[in-house]
């Protein structure tokens, strides 16, 4: 990958569906040249000509499959250094496990969200831009070391200037990758203090929105970390879990502190709470993949929830998880004795399969078992629900 800023990196897209290779090249070809390949047998031989900067990879293809062409890759002196995003129709985590395992940097599910990858693509170019400037610096620190070494007992004045040259050159380059790290760790900052600036928002509004999402946010991330998905990926979902009913503070007070039965017009509203909380959180760029959770925590497995009727797998799995965790807080909050938690757990398993992933029955059981605040011994008023399920 060129170190010049003004070069246009190289991506390969390797998908055997030439409708996903078109929704791809959309939002990446205005910032990046893009090649293509339909298998992986036409990527190799793509890649004996000319190597690309990063690789969006199928995972499950004909022939060679996207897990066997990544660990191919990553076994090649050539391309082990080349950073692959898998291409999935499903978060499975034992699949994407998988991936990472064998190199993978990063992954995108089907249906893309033009943003995401673009913002996905973005990060790992420059991650690996930043890695380069590195070997870069350490190449020309260890040639400067070899060059003391070698001439030290008849160093010359011209040997002399060459040496201050090249570490020159090499503090230059340090500098450069100080001063990029300085600013991804301020970008980060600033989207960790707009998340903290909403989440007071959130509070304010309404003491009991506070409650519920803090222990929402904490169940999300247990049940995230019991899937074994990685630190950042459960920083993502605890966060939007955190954010997820932001778009209440959009509503009028007869909407969030709803206790009877809706006007169809104030119902309509409601249901759109998702929409304009990504709308909030999309404000800020870095915040995209937490904008897309917060949009589909009411979607429900079987396709009859909201805004966008998704099933299955098409839900994203930080949306499924924060519908599973929100579901938790909101049956555990109405129950009260010591048969609360077997309550709350039947519920559950009477919605795995409609509600709910059945495949996050183990990990939503766990967070139940583990819940640690004991049910209260008389119902109360439970606050802003609104029509959840």
């Amino acid at each position: 990958m060129s170190c010049d800023p003004a070069a246009r990196p190289t991506v390969l897209i390797v998908d055997d569906t030439p409708e996903m290779v078109e929704i791809l090249v959309a939002p990446l070809s205005h910032r990046h040249e893009i090649i293509f390949a339909t298998s992986g047998r036409r990527a190799l031989e793509l890649m004996e000509t000319s190597l690309p900067d990063l690789i969006l990879l199928d995972i499950n293809m004909p022939e060679i499959s996207g897990l066997d062409l990544c660990r191919s890759l990553k076994n090649n002196p050539a391309t082990k250094e080349i950073p692959v995003i898998f291409l999935t129709g499903c978060s499975d985590s034992e699949e994407v496990v998988k991936g990472f395992e064998i190199g993978a940097v990063d992954y995108v599910t089907k249906p893309f969200r033009p943003n995401e990858v673009l913002a996905r693509v973005t990060t790992h170019l420059q991650l690996r831009q930043a890695v380069q400037v590195v070997e870069t610096a350490n190449t020309a620190l260890e040639a400067a070391r070899q060059v003391v070494l070698l001439q030290k007992d008849e160093l010359t004045d011209q040997n002399s200037r060459l040496k201050t040259r090249v570490i020159q050159q090499a503090a230059v380059i340090r500098s450069k990758l100080e001063e990029a790290q300085c600013q991804h760790a301020q970008t980060r900052k600033i989207g960790d203090e707009f998340v903290q600036m909403l989440t007071d928002i959130l509070e304010q509004r309404h003491h009991l929105l506070g409650k519920h999402s803090r222990s929402v946010a904490a169940l999300a991330a247990s049940m995230a970390a019991t899937l074994g998905l990685p630190e950042e990926q459960c920083e993502v979902v605890r966060n939007a879990a955190l954010l997820h009913d932001i778009g209440l503070i959009c509503m009028p007070d007869r909407v969030i502190m709803y206790q009877g039965v809706l006007s169809s017009d104030d119902f309509v509203k409601y249901r759109n709470h998702p929409v304009r909380g990504q709308e909030i959180i999309s404000i800020m760029d870095e915040l995209q993949s937490i904008g897309i959770l917060i949009r589909h925590h009411h979607e429900e497995y079987a396709g009859s929830g909201y805004p966008d009727g998704l099933t299955g797998k098409w839900i994203p799995l930080g949306s499924r998880i924060i519908h599973l965790a929100s579901f938790i807080d909101d049956a555990y909050s109405l129950e009260n004795g010591i048969d609360a938690k077997y309550k709350v757990a039947k519920r559950l398993a009477s919605g795995m399969g409609t509600l709910f992933d059945p495949e996050l029955s183990a990990a939503a059981n766990l967070a139940v078992k583990n819940i640690l605040i004991p049910p209260l011994a008389q119902p109360i008023d439970t606050g802003p629900k609104g029509p959840r399920y």
